[in-house]
């Protein structure tokens, strides 16, 4: 009787553990993108908001998120897991991770002399490089 009992045990024991199930539900970006857009407007704070709308790299389950400054950086480790948690049940991927990096984005300066703004225009239509020289103009003063 006794070695009823334990086989009992152990099937049901077995039985438990096979009755949990994986989630591995393949998904898209744009899908990743809805969900992100669900969780942000559940947020309490704008700069919340921010962090999750910014652009993400997704490599199969790994999302990755480019962050412009420590500050957003900061406020993403605070959120992560409600977010990891909130995109895996939405998305039906257990498998799901996410992590950020810094990218600083290169700022250029402003043109201020007026040498700067001429090159800074030609740069956008080169046409002004021919129409300065058809009028033979000089930038110089």
């Amino acid at each position: 009787m006794e070695e009823e009992v334990a086989q009992d045990t152990l099937t049901e024991i077995s039985t438990g553990h096979s009755s949990s199930v994986h989630q591995a539900k393949e998904f898209t970006k744009a899908m990743a993108i809805g969900v992100l857009a669900d969780f942000a407007d559940g947020r309490n704070t704008q700069t919340e908001k921010m962090v999750v709308t910014r652009d993400f790299d997704l490599i199969k389950n790994n999302l990755s998120f480019k962050l412009p400054n420590k500050i957003l950086f900061d406020i993403f480790f605070e959120i992560r897991q409600d977010l990891t948690d909130f995109l895996r049940k939405k998305l039906h991927n257990s498998d799901i991770q996410i992590d950020a990096t810094i990218t600083a984005e290169e700022t250029k300066a402003k043109p201020r002399t007026e040498q700067e703004k001429f090159e800074s225009m030609a740069e956008k239509n080169p046409s002004i490089w021919k129409l300065k020289e058809a009028l033979g103009l000089d930038l110089l003063f």
